[in-house]
């Protein structure tokens, strides 16, 4: 900034954990950016009728009336309600909603091991 030219960097990406966009360079403005610049509405209606109105990065068809087991903390692992890496057991969790609970490891993380059991 001495010389009046503002100089910006991209933050970098090192993967799916905690802290992996970095530039440490006080001297520059480190610019992190989504993959995605939108979000799409999506609806969930439980069997007694409580409906809950979220978003989701899948814009395909949904899956309508069609009804679906949903798989909270039933596993033998008392850690798979944080939906941990190897907490889930497959299956139990095949072909269903999986609900974790926030807290220890990355959201990402949670959706990598939902989606891997």
């Amino acid at each position: 900034m001495e010389k009046g030219i503002h100089v910006s960097c991209s933050a970098g990406n090192s993967g799916l954990t905690k802290s992996t966009l970095a530039n440490v360079a006080p001297w520059i403005m480190t610019v992190g950016a989504g993959t995605l610049d939108r979000d799409f509405p999506a609806y969930a209606t439980l069997g007694n009728g409580q409906k809950f109105t979220s978003v989701s990065l899948y814009s395909g068809r949904g899956m309508r009336e069609k009804m679906v087991e949903m798989v909270y903390s039933k596993g033998s692992n008392t850690s798979s309600n944080l939906c941990l890496k190897g907490s889930l057991d497959s299956v139990i969790v095949r072909g269903k909603v999986v609900v974790c609970d926030r807290g220890i490891n990355a959201r990402v993380e949670k959706g990598v091991v939902g989606a891997n059991g």
